[in-house]
């Protein structure tokens, strides 16, 4: 038992260590994003809906809504999609 297992780790030892690393270039991405308009976190509904009109698509979070838990609310567009919390612009995320 104690030669096999011997047998195996020196074996292992043995074994060339390949490593491979992948690189990915976001430059392209940050471009699309810098050029597009979008509104920023911290904006009001109200202010978000004048500047880019009515949205193609509402969401509403569904279930019960709490203080600790407030509803999030998506307004879709064709280049971005705005997520509220209550009022409040939270997030932007570009397609």
């Amino acid at each position: 038992m104690k030669i096999k297992t011997l047998l195996l780790t020196s074996s292992i030892l043995l074994i060339p260590m390949v490593s491979q690393a992948n690189t990915l270039s976001v430059s392209r991405y940050v471009n699309t994003a810098t050029n597009i308009n979008i509104p920023k976190p911290g904006n009001r509904m109200k202010n978000v809906r004048k500047r880019y009109g009515k949205a193609k698509r509402v969401t509403r979070s569904k279930g019960r809504t709490t203080k600790k838990w407030p509803r999030i609310t998506r307004w879709e567009y064709g280049k971005f999609t705005v997520y509220f919390e209550r009022r409040i612009v939270l997030h932007t995320v570009i397609h």
